[in-house]
């Protein structure tokens, strides 16, 4: 069956010289992983189609039993120049594909994780301001699509911990929730809350939930 669909390219990796092995997040299949033959010979675009981060659209033949599946051509839709430039954007952007890649399972289509994903990617290429608000966003909204209601979850034991800093964590983790950041050119307002707080909240929640995530080591030091 041959499949078009959007991409983001969560990891690549050299395959007999002159080929890829690429895990992608689809819009269409989810997370899957994909060959890419001759894409590193010397004239070959790919190379740097094929960068960790860039969003890209695929058409490839997709083979339910196979684990691999060729890809037959692609091209480059965002390469992100502003978030690359910028490394506090590289490093959080790294982190969401990083708990993306390694807590979902293979060919499971999640359409609503990916228009997040989109809409957070687009909103750290073309603003400057409340990085922080665009990463929890996709943290909870990330966390709820997976079963884990964290806005409804007074038992949760991050949560009762850090109710007793404050008592309006809750309804601030409500209001990060529900803002709208898919509009890529549109002023998001600063919200207020105690952003050391939340920093500590957010940071623990992530290492409680994505114990592997390596990149987000970094992330937690960029926070501030």
């Amino acid at each position: 069956m041959k499949i078009k669909t959007h991409a983001f390219v969560l990891k690549t990796t050299i395959f007999k010289e002159s080929s890829l092995i690429i895990r992608l997040f689809t819009r269409e299949k989810g997370k899957s992983t994909y060959i890419v033959k001759a894409a590193m010979r010397q004239k070959s675009p790919n190379k740097a189609i094929y960068q960790q981060l860039n969003e890209v659209q695929i058409d490839y033949s997709h083979y339910p039993k196979r684990q691999i599946h060729p890809v037959y051509s692609a091209k480059l839709l965002n390469d992100w120049p502003d978030i690359c430039s910028d490394l506090k954007k590289t490093v959080l952007c790294t982190s969401m594909l990083e708990i993306i890649d390694k807590t979902f399972d293979e060919d499971i289509p999640d359409k609503e994780i990916y228009k997040v994903l989109s809409a957070v990617m687009h909103y750290f290429n073309n603003q400057n301001k409340n990085l922080n608000n665009a990463f929890y966003y996709f943290v909870l909204h990330f966390l709820k699509n997976s079963g884990y209601d964290i806005l409804n979850a007074k038992k949760h034991p991050i949560v009762v911990r850090f109710e007793q800093k404050n008592q309006n964590l809750l309804s601030d983790l409500n209001n990060i929730f529900n803002t709208d950041f898919s509009t890529q050119n549109k002023i998001i307002k600063n919200l207020d809350y105690d952003k050391k707080i939340m920093t500590q909240f957010m940071s623990e929640l992530v290492r409680y939930h994505f114990p592997d995530v390596k990149s987000f080591k970094v992330a937690k030091d960029v926070f501030n």
